[in-house]
């Protein structure tokens, strides 16, 4: 029977879980409870490269830095134009590049390694296809699913690229918990018994992230009261605050001038080693330096001087100036768990518990600032803090499972069950007892939707319960609107950041038509959902016309976003140019078809692209732009033909309407897949038809849009048109060819003056919503 475990996936280490009976971590291959979430490739001659990851992928890092990826959990589901990811690169420590995705925008990053691009998403899995092959050969079994951990402060885009990582894995995620829940569901399981209550304040002090959160335990029922934290704080920023120390010292003792620009100018052995080195010595005396008093950092006969004399490094780092060191990092963090509990009332005598987790969490001023924050009585340490997390989610994985096995017989159970069939054992009173019955979630931050002028609207608060569902009406911006514009954003310590957008296309044929004016801006119904995971799907669709609507995730930084943000670039372009209606009618057209395409590019479960969409709406998206840009207009032509045949059929041959009706479908095949020369030609092809095959009925239907454009614009005019055509059709009908000529002459001039004076106007596309 297929296992499901608990992982936790740390910036700095990882680890596997599984409960049973009891709750067990799982040792890797190397014999270790812990992975290093570390991994590089080593190029082969022949074959595809191999990926190396963990222990082994660490140590390899001191020969091919470049091509070792560390902390890249700090990289999941960001921007590539984050500050953060700047000082990332800017910092010549980490030796890996990292690059706006090739086939994504802004919003998306990738890693350069053996010289091949890759999504942080795609580095994670290998570091879960590590933990999941390793545990399957401890279980002797499979281990098909997985609760993996998150920070409590991940936002949806992070999530989602967690999820799309666990699936390049090949495991299918039960739940997505937040780190500090899980901690608390391991304590909770050790020390909270039946209806016993405590509420539990989680401080997790890991590698990458600094999480709060604040819990209720009761009967097995867990409920998130509120989250907090720092997704940029975490034990390898304490690493390079001591690395920052040992290199002043070392430059001050060997007068360097540059130490950074001496590392560098070092051979590349020697640089590599150097930085690996630095890494692994910081690291092991902030370790030290939680138990003893002291720590020395040696680094002996790796650098040279010009003249080729070592520069060695040997500092001693005492606890005091440890302290003094990170004291502005606790300052920071006693700030934020105050805030955190601001945010949701609470006072610290409302806190029974103060759980610390997280390997700095150990750091001995980081436990004085909390004792003296909450009473030295109510912190503690977990027994396990590197490992509690991983316990955590193997309890939740094993609770969400289908089946289990009964704790007294051994035999497999169903979760429905109450009483074992085997043994009589009481299941339901044990899994309040010492498990997991339920957990409530809340959402992490602020939701909001952009609204016209900048304005913004609050969809979701912080802290709301999970599963959480909202919706809300909003107003278009123009009654001849055919393209929604959705952008939703968090706050995130008080900053806007993007979380994806979405965009809805009003494409019926009806709805393409111009409206009478006093119909009014139709509304659009978003509905916002948030699942127990903090992932987001949103529901759009016209509240007057329910069949026009789209269902999907939102757009992440990848291809798609890449190819919206080009439609939107080519869109503010041709209303800044101000170009004719029918222009902007035919791209509104043509931004309609390539957003149909678009909404199909990336999978939302793997994140893979369709290259083949992704081809065909850029395609679509580069003829438009074009095409507006000469002034050209195939769908206003198609319109034309459509008026014609409709509104004056009976004048046309039968044989004459099966050849427009032709031009109009190899029109339409190459708006939807031509080239921009194959669209030219149809364009052109169809007015050709007809130009011969239309006849008289081309100065009718100048006079029947003459007569729609005063009906819209000054209504008193248009009788005058509409009778003239009724004039011309009743001598035609009498045969009075002469009479018929004589008034389309009369009325002509007036005619194409109306038209021209409306056809030069300037056309616009609407893509906003209001409230």
């Amino acid at each position: 029977m297929s296992k499901s475990i608990g992982i936790d996936l740390g910036t700095t280490n990882s680890v596997g879980a599984i409960k049973k009976v009891h709750t067990e971590v799982l040792k890797n291959t190397e014999g270790d409870f812990i992975t290093p979430s570390c991994v590089t490739v080593k190029k082969k001659f022949f074959g595809k490269p191999e990926f190396v990851v963990g222990k082994h992928a660490l140590e390899w890092m001191k020969q091919d830095p470049e091509n070792t990826i560390v902390a890249v959990k700090r990289l999941m589901g960001r921007n590539y134009q984050d500050k953060e990811i700047q000082n990332i690169r800017a910092d010549r420590r980490l030796r890996y590049q990292i690059e706006r995705h090739s086939k994504g925008t802004e919003n998306s990053l990738a890693v350069m390694l053996g010289g091949k691009e890759y999504t942080p998403e795609e580095i994670s899995s290998k570091i879960l296809d590590k933990i999941r092959t390793d545990s399957e050969k401890i279980l002797d079994d499979t281990a098909e699913y997985a609760v993996i951990t998150v920070p409590a402060y991940f936002n949806d885009k992070q999530k989602h690229a967690t999820r799309t990582a666990a699936a390049l894995a090949g495991l299918k995620v039960r739940r997505l918990l937040p780190e500090p829940t899980a901690a608390a569901v391991s304590f909770g399981a050790d020390t909270v018994r039946g209806d016993e209550a405590q509420t539990v304040f989680v401080f997790d002090f890991g590698g990458g992230t600094f999480d709060l959160s604040v819990l209720t335990i009761s009967g097995g029922q867990f409920l998130e009261a509120g989250k907090g934290g720092d997704m940029w704080l975490g034990g390898e920023d304490i690493d390079r605050m001591i690395a920052d120390y040992v290199l002043q010292e070392t430059a001050g003792e060997n007068n360097i001038d540059d130490i950074t620009e001496f590392i560098e100018s070092q051979n590349e052995d020697n640089r590599n080693r150097f930085i690996g080195e630095l890494k692994e010595k910081v690291e092991q005396a902030k370790i030290r330096l939680s138990e003893d008093d002291e720590a020395y950092i040696e680094i002996l006969g790796v650098l040279k001087d010009s003249d080729g004399d070592s520069i060695d490094v040997d500092v001693e780092l005492t606890r005091d100036q440890f302290d003094k060191i990170i004291a502005p990092m606790v300052e920071k963090i006693i700030a934020l768990t105050r805030k955190m509990l601001e945010d949701i009332h609470y006072t610290p005598d409302l806190i029974d518990k103060v759980l610390l987790v997280g390997g700095s969490s150990r750091i001995p001023s980081v436990k004085a600032a909390m004792d003296q924050e909450f009473g030295a009585d109510k912190v503690m340490i977990h027994e396990r803090p590197m490992l509690a997390i991983a316990e955590g989610a193997a309890i939740l994985s094993h609770r969400l499972s289908d089946t289990y096995e009964c704790p007294q017989c051994g035999k497999e159970v169903s979760q429905t069950e109450i009483i074992c069939e085997n043994c009589q054992f009481n299941l339901e009173e044990y899994t309040i007892d010492q498990g997991v019955l339920d957990i409530v979630h809340s959402a992490a931050h602020d939701y909001y939707i952009h609204l016209e002028n900048d304005e913004k609207y609050l969809f979701i608060e912080k802290n709301t319960p999970l599963p959480c569902e909202q919706t809300e009406v909003f107003r278009l911006v123009h009654s001849e609107q055919k393209l929604v514009h959705m952008k939703f954003y968090n706050i995130v310590n008080d900053e806007e950041e993007s979380i994806g957008d979405l965009w809805l296309g009003i494409d019926t044929d009806e709805s393409i038509k111009p409206k009478p004016r006093e119909e009014g801006p139709l509304h659009v119904q978003i509905t916002l959902k948030i699942d127990e995971n903090n992932l987001i799907e949103v529901t759009a669709a016209m509240e007057e016309r329910p069949d026009v609507k789209v269902s999907r995730t939102l757009s992440r930084g990848k291809a798609d976003e890449k190819l919206f943000l080009f439609l939107e670039e080519t869109i503010n372009e041709a209303n800044q140019k101000k170009y004719n209606e029918y222009v902007m009618l035919d791209l509104t057209y043509r931004s309609l078809s390539a957003i149909r395409d678009i909404n199909g590019v990336v999978s939302d479960d793997t994140g893979q692209v369709n290259e083949d969409r992704f081809s065909r709406a850029e395609l679509k998206i580069e003829k438009a732009k074009k095409m507006s840009a000469e002034g050209h207009s195939g769908r206003s032509t198609i319109y034309y033909a459509e008026a014609a045949i409709d509104d004056f059929g009976p004048a046309i041959p039968p044989k004459n309407k099966i050849a427009i009706r032709k031009s109009m479908r190899r029109l339409e095949e190459m708006d939807e897949r031509g080239s921009y020369e194959d669209n030219l030609e149809a364009i052109e092809s169809l007015n050709k038809v007809l130009y011969k095959k239309l006849g008289v009925v081309n100065m009718l239907m100048e006079i029947q849009k003459a007569g729609d454009f005063c009906m819209e614009n000054n209504p008193s005019k248009a009788p005058k048109f509409y009778q003239s055509i009724e004039n011309i059709l009743g001598a035609y009908k009498r045969d009075d060819i002469k009479k018929a000529a004589d008034l389309i002459e009369e009325i002509m001039p007036e005619t194409y003056k109306v038209v021209e004076e409306y056809e030069s106007k300037a056309g616009r596309i609407y893509k906003d919503i209001t409230k």
